[in-house]
Protein backbone atom coordinates (compact mmCIF):
# COMPACT_ATOMS: atom_id res chain seq x y z
CA UNK A 1 0.00 0.00 0.00
CA UNK A 2 1.40 3.39 -0.99
CA UNK A 3 2.62 5.64 1.79
CA UNK A 4 0.76 8.91 2.31
CA UNK A 5 2.66 12.12 3.03
CA UNK A 6 0.96 14.93 4.94
CA UNK A 7 0.96 18.39 3.39
CA UNK A 8 2.17 21.39 5.38
CA UNK A 9 -1.45 22.58 5.67
CA UNK A 10 -2.51 19.21 7.10
CA UNK A 11 0.37 19.26 9.59
CA UNK A 12 -0.62 22.76 10.64
CA UNK A 13 -4.23 21.60 11.13
CA UNK A 14 -3.05 18.78 13.40
CA UNK A 15 -0.86 21.20 15.39
CA UNK A 16 -3.85 23.47 16.01
CA UNK A 17 -6.50 20.81 16.69
CA UNK A 18 -4.89 17.72 18.29
CA UNK A 19 -5.86 18.95 21.77
CA UNK A 20 -9.49 19.54 20.76
CA UNK A 21 -9.87 16.36 18.68
CA UNK A 22 -8.11 13.77 20.85
CA UNK A 23 -9.47 10.69 19.10
CA UNK A 24 -7.16 9.48 16.31
CA UNK A 25 -10.02 8.30 14.08
CA UNK A 26 -11.90 11.60 14.36
CA UNK A 27 -8.72 13.61 13.80
CA UNK A 28 -7.88 11.58 10.67
CA UNK A 29 -11.38 12.20 9.29
CA UNK A 30 -11.04 15.91 10.03
CA UNK A 31 -7.59 16.17 8.37
CA UNK A 32 -8.74 14.43 5.17
CA UNK A 33 -12.43 15.44 5.31
CA UNK A 34 -13.53 11.84 4.92
CA UNK A 35 -16.06 9.90 6.99
CA UNK A 36 -14.73 6.36 6.33
CA UNK A 37 -11.17 6.85 7.61
CA UNK A 38 -9.61 5.61 10.83
CA UNK A 39 -6.22 4.98 12.42
CA UNK A 40 -5.75 1.72 10.47
CA UNK A 41 -5.93 3.35 7.03
CA UNK A 42 -2.86 4.76 5.26
CA UNK A 43 -4.15 8.26 6.06
CA UNK A 44 -4.54 7.33 9.72
CA UNK A 45 -1.02 5.91 9.85
CA UNK A 46 0.34 9.14 8.34
CA UNK A 47 -1.44 11.21 11.01
CA UNK A 48 -0.27 8.85 13.77
CA UNK A 49 3.35 8.94 12.52
CA UNK A 50 3.38 12.75 12.45
CA UNK A 51 1.89 12.95 15.94
CA UNK A 52 4.57 10.55 17.18
CA UNK A 53 7.33 12.87 15.90
CA UNK A 54 5.71 15.71 17.85
CA UNK A 55 5.01 13.55 20.91
CA UNK A 56 1.28 14.40 20.66
CA UNK A 57 -1.08 12.23 22.69
CA UNK A 58 -4.20 10.67 21.20
CA UNK A 59 -6.87 8.11 22.04
CA UNK A 60 -8.49 5.33 20.01
CA UNK A 61 -12.09 4.21 19.91
CA UNK A 62 -13.14 0.85 21.26
CA UNK A 63 -16.89 0.41 21.04
CA UNK A 64 -18.58 -1.62 23.73
CA UNK A 65 -21.28 -4.01 22.59
CA UNK A 66 -24.69 -2.94 23.89
CA UNK A 67 -27.25 -5.72 24.28
CA UNK A 68 -30.41 -5.24 22.18
CA UNK A 69 -33.50 -3.74 23.83
CA UNK A 70 -36.59 -5.96 23.47
CA UNK A 71 -39.88 -4.47 24.66
CA UNK A 72 -42.18 -6.70 26.72
CA UNK A 73 -45.95 -6.79 26.25
CA UNK A 74 -46.50 -4.65 29.36
CA UNK A 75 -43.90 -2.11 28.20
CA UNK A 76 -45.60 -1.82 24.81
CA UNK A 77 -48.96 -1.18 26.46
CA UNK A 78 -47.37 1.47 28.69
CA UNK A 79 -45.87 3.23 25.65
CA UNK A 80 -49.16 3.22 23.75
CA UNK A 81 -50.98 4.64 26.79
CA UNK A 82 -48.44 7.46 27.21
CA UNK A 83 -48.28 8.44 23.55
CA UNK A 84 -50.40 11.51 22.87
CA UNK A 85 -48.47 13.35 20.15
CA UNK A 86 -46.77 15.67 22.63
CA UNK A 87 -44.61 13.29 24.67
CA UNK A 88 -41.20 12.48 23.21
CA UNK A 89 -39.83 8.96 23.03
CA UNK A 90 -37.09 10.21 25.37
CA UNK A 91 -39.67 11.26 27.99
CA UNK A 92 -41.40 7.87 27.80
CA UNK A 93 -38.05 6.06 27.99
CA UNK A 94 -37.14 7.93 31.19
CA UNK A 95 -40.44 6.81 32.77
CA UNK A 96 -40.15 3.24 31.54
CA UNK A 97 -36.44 2.75 32.33
CA UNK A 98 -36.09 5.05 35.34
CA UNK A 99 -33.29 2.91 36.80
CA UNK A 100 -31.04 3.56 33.79
CA UNK A 101 -29.14 6.63 32.64
CA UNK A 102 -31.30 7.41 29.61
CA UNK A 103 -30.33 9.96 26.94
CA UNK A 104 -32.20 11.18 23.81
CA UNK A 105 -30.01 8.81 21.75
CA UNK A 106 -30.03 5.80 24.08
CA UNK A 107 -31.00 2.45 22.57
CA UNK A 108 -34.13 2.46 24.73
CA UNK A 109 -35.21 5.82 23.33
CA UNK A 110 -34.56 4.71 19.74
CA UNK A 111 -36.49 1.45 20.19
CA UNK A 112 -39.49 3.29 21.67
CA UNK A 113 -39.44 5.84 18.85
CA UNK A 114 -39.37 3.06 16.22
CA UNK A 115 -42.21 1.27 17.97
CA UNK A 116 -44.37 4.43 17.98
CA UNK A 117 -43.66 5.15 14.33
CA UNK A 118 -44.97 1.73 13.39
CA UNK A 119 -47.91 1.53 15.81
CA UNK A 120 -49.06 5.17 16.14
CA UNK A 121 -47.39 7.27 13.41
CA UNK A 122 -50.00 10.00 13.85
CA UNK A 123 -49.02 10.37 17.52
CA UNK A 124 -45.27 10.49 16.98
CA UNK A 125 -43.72 13.67 18.31
CA UNK A 126 -42.10 15.73 15.50
CA UNK A 127 -38.80 15.73 17.40
CA UNK A 128 -38.63 11.93 17.03
CA UNK A 129 -38.99 11.81 13.23
CA UNK A 130 -35.26 11.26 12.65
CA UNK A 131 -34.26 9.59 15.90
CA UNK A 132 -31.99 6.59 15.42
CA UNK A 133 -31.20 7.53 11.82
CA UNK A 134 -27.65 8.52 10.96
CA UNK A 135 -27.10 11.49 8.67
CA UNK A 136 -25.59 10.46 5.33
CA UNK A 137 -24.91 13.38 2.97
CA UNK A 138 -25.34 12.85 -0.75
CA UNK A 139 -22.22 11.93 -2.70
CA UNK A 140 -22.90 12.51 -6.40
CA UNK A 141 -22.24 15.86 -8.09
CA UNK A 142 -25.71 16.01 -9.65
CA UNK A 143 -27.48 15.28 -6.34
CA UNK A 144 -25.50 18.02 -4.57
CA UNK A 145 -26.26 20.37 -7.48
CA UNK A 146 -29.99 19.68 -7.08
CA UNK A 147 -29.71 20.49 -3.37
CA UNK A 148 -27.99 23.79 -4.19
CA UNK A 149 -30.72 24.71 -6.67
CA UNK A 150 -33.41 23.84 -4.12
CA UNK A 151 -31.76 25.66 -1.21
CA UNK A 152 -30.72 28.81 -3.11
CA UNK A 153 -33.42 29.11 -5.81
CA UNK A 154 -30.74 28.78 -8.48
CA UNK A 155 -31.18 27.10 -11.86
CA UNK A 156 -27.66 25.81 -12.30
CA UNK A 157 -27.01 23.31 -15.10
CA UNK A 158 -23.94 21.07 -14.98
CA UNK A 159 -23.64 21.22 -18.79
CA UNK A 160 -23.54 25.03 -18.80
CA UNK A 161 -21.48 25.70 -15.70
CA UNK A 162 -18.57 28.08 -15.21
CA UNK A 163 -15.41 26.60 -13.74
CA UNK A 164 -15.64 28.72 -10.55
CA UNK A 165 -19.20 27.50 -9.89
CA UNK A 166 -18.13 23.90 -10.47
CA UNK A 167 -15.30 24.33 -7.96
CA UNK A 168 -17.84 25.63 -5.44
CA UNK A 169 -20.07 22.55 -5.83
CA UNK A 170 -17.08 20.20 -5.57
CA UNK A 171 -15.89 21.97 -2.41
CA UNK A 172 -19.42 21.77 -0.95
CA UNK A 173 -19.37 18.00 -1.44
CA UNK A 174 -16.29 17.86 0.81
CA UNK A 175 -17.80 20.29 3.33
CA UNK A 176 -20.93 18.14 3.71
CA UNK A 177 -18.76 15.09 4.45
CA UNK A 178 -16.72 16.78 7.18
CA UNK A 179 -16.91 14.74 10.43
CA UNK A 180 -18.15 17.58 12.63
CA UNK A 181 -21.00 18.47 10.27
CA UNK A 182 -22.11 14.82 10.01
CA UNK A 183 -22.05 14.50 13.80
CA UNK A 184 -23.86 17.81 14.33
CA UNK A 185 -26.69 17.04 11.89
CA UNK A 186 -26.95 13.48 13.21
CA UNK A 187 -27.60 14.82 16.71
CA UNK A 188 -30.89 16.38 15.55
CA UNK A 189 -33.75 13.94 16.07
CA UNK A 190 -36.22 16.16 14.21
CA UNK A 191 -36.19 15.52 10.45
CA UNK A 192 -37.20 19.12 9.70
CA UNK A 193 -34.33 20.47 11.82
CA UNK A 194 -31.90 18.34 9.83
CA UNK A 195 -33.29 19.52 6.52
CA UNK A 196 -33.25 23.16 7.64
CA UNK A 197 -29.67 22.91 8.92
CA UNK A 198 -28.50 21.33 5.67
CA UNK A 199 -30.32 23.94 3.55
CA UNK A 200 -28.90 26.87 5.54
CA UNK A 201 -25.38 25.44 5.44
CA UNK A 202 -25.60 24.94 1.66
CA UNK A 203 -27.02 28.42 1.15
CA UNK A 204 -24.14 29.95 3.11
CA UNK A 205 -21.21 27.98 1.66
CA UNK A 206 -21.99 26.66 -1.84
CA UNK A 207 -20.21 29.55 -3.60
CA UNK A 208 -17.18 29.72 -1.24
CA UNK A 209 -14.73 26.98 -2.29
CA UNK A 210 -11.85 28.77 -0.54
CA UNK A 211 -13.17 28.31 3.03
CA UNK A 212 -10.59 27.27 5.63
CA UNK A 213 -11.25 24.55 8.23
CA UNK A 214 -11.78 27.19 10.92
CA UNK A 215 -14.28 29.10 8.77
CA UNK A 216 -16.10 25.86 8.02
CA UNK A 217 -16.52 25.24 11.76
CA UNK A 218 -17.81 28.79 12.25
CA UNK A 219 -20.43 28.30 9.52
CA UNK A 220 -21.54 25.12 11.30
CA UNK A 221 -21.89 27.20 14.49
CA UNK A 222 -23.98 29.75 12.61
CA UNK A 223 -26.34 27.01 11.41
CA UNK A 224 -26.60 25.57 14.92
CA UNK A 225 -27.63 28.99 16.20
CA UNK A 226 -30.11 29.34 13.35
CA UNK A 227 -31.87 26.10 14.38
CA UNK A 228 -31.78 27.23 18.01
CA UNK A 229 -33.32 30.54 16.99
CA UNK A 230 -36.19 28.78 15.20
CA UNK A 231 -36.86 26.48 18.15
CA UNK A 232 -36.73 29.33 20.67
CA UNK A 233 -39.23 31.25 18.54
CA UNK A 234 -41.57 28.22 18.55
CA UNK A 235 -41.32 28.06 22.35
CA UNK A 236 -42.09 31.80 22.62
CA UNK A 237 -45.15 31.42 20.37
CA UNK A 238 -46.37 28.50 22.48
CA UNK A 239 -45.85 30.46 25.73
CA UNK A 240 -47.71 33.46 24.30
CA UNK A 241 -50.63 31.21 23.40
CA UNK A 242 -50.66 29.73 26.90
CA UNK A 243 -50.43 33.23 28.41
CA UNK A 244 -53.55 34.33 26.52
CA UNK A 245 -55.47 31.29 27.71
CA UNK A 246 -54.49 31.84 31.38
CA UNK A 247 -55.11 35.57 31.72
CA UNK A 248 -57.48 35.01 34.68
CA UNK A 249 -54.97 32.84 36.59
CA UNK A 250 -52.57 35.25 38.23
CA UNK A 251 -50.00 32.73 39.51
CA UNK A 252 -49.83 31.03 36.13
CA UNK A 253 -49.52 34.30 34.20
CA UNK A 254 -46.66 35.44 36.45
CA UNK A 255 -44.82 32.16 35.86
CA UNK A 256 -45.45 32.33 32.11
CA UNK A 257 -44.25 35.94 32.03
CA UNK A 258 -40.98 34.87 33.66
CA UNK A 259 -40.55 32.05 31.13
CA UNK A 260 -41.28 34.44 28.26
CA UNK A 261 -38.68 36.86 29.54
CA UNK A 262 -36.08 34.07 29.80
CA UNK A 263 -36.84 32.79 26.29
CA UNK A 264 -36.74 36.30 24.85
CA UNK A 265 -33.30 36.84 26.39
CA UNK A 266 -32.14 33.52 24.91
CA UNK A 267 -33.45 34.61 21.52
CA UNK A 268 -31.63 37.95 21.67
CA UNK A 269 -28.36 36.33 22.78
CA UNK A 270 -28.59 33.74 20.01
CA UNK A 271 -29.35 36.42 17.41
CA UNK A 272 -26.40 38.58 18.55
CA UNK A 273 -24.08 35.58 18.49
CA UNK A 274 -25.14 34.78 14.93
CA UNK A 275 -24.63 38.37 13.79
CA UNK A 276 -21.17 38.42 15.37
CA UNK A 277 -20.15 35.16 13.68
CA UNK A 278 -21.46 36.25 10.27
CA UNK A 279 -19.71 39.62 10.54
CA UNK A 280 -16.46 37.91 11.46
CA UNK A 281 -16.76 35.38 8.64
CA UNK A 282 -17.58 37.99 6.01
CA UNK A 283 -14.80 40.30 7.20
CA UNK A 284 -12.05 37.67 7.40
CA UNK A 285 -12.93 36.13 4.06
CA UNK A 286 -13.32 39.54 2.37
CA UNK A 287 -9.78 40.46 3.43
CA UNK A 288 -8.40 37.16 2.15
CA UNK A 289 -10.25 37.46 -1.18
CA UNK A 290 -9.08 41.06 -1.57
CA UNK A 291 -5.45 40.06 -0.94
CA UNK A 292 -5.78 37.24 -3.43
CA UNK A 293 -7.28 39.57 -6.02
CA UNK A 294 -4.38 42.00 -5.49
CA UNK A 295 -1.92 39.19 -6.07
CA UNK A 296 -3.81 38.04 -9.15
CA UNK A 297 -3.89 41.63 -10.45
CA UNK A 298 -0.11 41.87 -10.11
CA UNK A 299 0.33 38.61 -11.98
CA UNK A 300 -2.14 39.77 -14.63
CA UNK A 301 -0.18 42.97 -15.14
CA UNK A 302 3.00 40.97 -15.66
CA UNK A 303 1.24 38.74 -18.16
CA UNK A 304 -0.11 41.75 -20.05
CA UNK A 305 3.34 43.38 -20.15
CA UNK A 306 4.83 40.13 -21.40
CA UNK A 307 2.15 39.85 -24.07
CA UNK A 308 2.72 43.45 -25.17
CA UNK A 309 6.48 42.85 -25.38
CA UNK A 310 5.91 39.71 -27.43
CA UNK A 311 3.55 41.58 -29.76
CA UNK A 312 6.16 44.30 -30.30
CA UNK A 313 8.77 41.70 -31.18
CA UNK A 314 6.40 40.03 -33.64
CA UNK A 315 5.54 43.37 -35.32
CA UNK A 316 9.24 44.26 -35.68
CA UNK A 317 9.96 40.85 -37.15
CA UNK A 318 7.10 41.21 -39.67
CA UNK A 319 8.36 44.66 -40.69
CA UNK A 320 11.89 43.30 -41.18
CA UNK A 321 10.57 40.43 -43.28
CA UNK A 322 8.50 42.79 -45.42
CA UNK A 323 11.53 45.01 -45.93
CA UNK A 324 13.66 42.01 -46.92
CA UNK A 325 10.99 40.90 -49.40
CA UNK A 326 10.88 44.37 -50.99
CA UNK A 327 14.64 44.45 -51.37
CA UNK A 328 14.64 40.96 -52.90
CA UNK A 329 11.95 41.93 -55.40
CA UNK A 330 13.85 45.07 -56.34
CA UNK A 331 16.92 42.95 -57.05
CA UNK A 332 14.90 40.71 -59.31
CA UNK A 333 13.68 43.70 -61.30
CA UNK A 334 17.21 45.03 -61.70
CA UNK A 335 18.21 41.65 -63.16
CA UNK A 336 15.46 41.80 -65.81
CA UNK A 337 16.37 42.77 -69.38
CA UNK A 338 15.84 46.48 -69.97
CA UNK A 339 13.29 45.91 -72.70
CA UNK A 340 11.15 43.64 -70.42
CA UNK A 341 11.25 46.18 -67.63
CA UNK A 342 10.21 48.93 -69.99
CA UNK A 343 7.32 46.78 -71.30
CA UNK A 344 6.11 46.13 -67.75
CA UNK A 345 6.65 49.78 -66.91
CA UNK A 346 8.66 48.96 -63.79
CA UNK A 347 11.60 50.67 -62.19
CA UNK A 348 13.44 49.90 -58.98
CA UNK A 349 12.09 53.04 -57.39
CA UNK A 350 8.53 51.76 -57.96
CA UNK A 351 8.91 49.05 -55.30
CA UNK A 352 10.99 50.96 -52.84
Amino acid sequence: MDKVELTEEQKDFIDKNYKKITNLNELTCAVYMGEDLDGRTKEGRAVRAYMATKDYKYSTTQKKKVPPVVLTKDQKEFILNQADGTMKAFDIAKLLFSEKDITPLSKETVVIADFLKKQLPEKTNPTDTAIGKSYKPLKSFEDILNLVNKSTNQELDSSKMQMQVKKGIEALMKFLHSPRLIQTVGNYTNKKDRELFEAEFIRATWDKPDLTSDELNLYINVCIDYINLMNIQKAIDKLNHMFEECEDQRDMTVRLAELLKTKSEEYNQCEKRMESLITRLNGDRAKRVQNKQSQNASILNLVQLFQEEEERKVMVKIAEMQKAMVEEEAGNIEAMPDWKARVLGLRKNDVS
